[in-house]
């Protein structure tokens, strides 16, 4: 199949399935939602809710490259799809960070030959067990074939096809292994767990994600994008720029409150007493589960709260 006839595929999934076509207006671009299922976005890229987590897929002239590959439970039903956009299939996958909600399709996608490729932290969470406390157990490692094959320290850009596909770490804004996916050209940034929109912030506070670290990585975010850029989270609805930087300032302004009251001993129920969620932006739909993640990664980076304390 060549590419003009690859792209008809992927504009036929696009807008078929059971639901009927709306657009929804995002900044000066309409998308296409077909179905529950997917969302089209510019150019020849897609976001398919993959099990309640999103897969962001771009067709070029080499094979599919995709954002996250969603929850193992869903992986058969991805790559039905995946197969309708592309027969090549997929050529490259990057996990935005290491959960299994995100990568629980590695292994299926990893089987058909794509290169899968992770920030080094993830690469060594998804290859080695780790503990997960509030399970009490250790998690294996995926199989061999979900592992990724490539393992990411900086930033980069890797040239698939057509398409020029940018990348690069962040530091500790969910977990301690965050990647952001930038295609430039189509002015749409995949930016994982590291942004949430409607959803309360996700601080995994024992996998190494806290506030300081998301409020840092949200600044990097801003400067990656402009009025008219799509921003994709981990799980959720597609965001723009102003959708970027308030999350930002809400961010910014939480770190310096939670800041201020740990530094006096408060602790996380003390913290709600105090109101330290009150007048934001956002409506908390389980402020006591945010507000313990984030003192515990508060104290886990403790060397932050008191640097001007001897």
């Amino acid at each position: 199949m060549n590419l003009l006839a690859q792209r008809r595929a992927f504009l036929k999934l696009s807008l078929g399935g059971v639901a009927a076509l709306s657009l929804q207006a995002v900044g000066n671009n309409a998308l296409a939602q077909a179905s529950a299922d997917t969302t089209q976005l510019r150019d020849s890229l897609l976001v398919i809710n993959a099990g309640g987590t999103n897969v962001v897929v771009c067709n070029t002239s080499e094979g599919l490259v995709l954002v996250d590959s969603g929850t193992a439970a869903y992986s058969a039903r991805l790559l039905e799809m995946l197969k309708d956009i592309n027969p090549a299939g997929v050529h490259t996958l990057f996990n935005t960070h290491w959960h299994l909600d995100q990568c629980g399709g590695n292994e299926a996608i990893g089987t058909g030959g794509a290169s899968i490729i992770a920030h080094a932290k993830s690469w060594q969470r998804l290859s080695t067990e780790y503990y997960l406390p509030q399970e009490e157990r250790y998690h294996k490692p995926l199989p061999a074939a979900g592992r990724p094959s490539m393992k990411v320290h900086d930033k980069g850009t890797l040239q698939i096809g057509d398409t020029a596909v940018e990348y690069g770490t962040l530091i500790e804004p969910h977990t301690d292994g965050d990647l952001y996916v930038h295609f430039r050209a189509a002015n749409v940034l995949a930016a994982g767990g590291a942004v949430e929109g409607k959803q309360d912030p996700e601080l995994d506070w024992y996998g190494g994600g806290w506030l300081g670290g998301r409020a840092n990585s949200l600044d990097a975010l801003v400067q990656l994008t402009n009025a008219n850029t799509l921003i994709i989270p981990a799980n959720g609805s597609v965001m723009t720029q102003a959708d970027l930087i308030a999350e930002r300032d809400m961010t910014h302004e939480l770190y310096k409150r939670l800041n201020t009251l740990i530094r006096k001993g408060c602790s996380a129920d003390c913290m709600q007493q105090e109101g330290a969620l009150a007048g934001l932006s956002h409506s908390w739909q389980d402020p006591d589960k945010f507000l313990y993640a984030a003192y515990k990664g508060l104290w886990a980076h403790h060397y932050n709260l008191a640097a001007d304390i001897l």
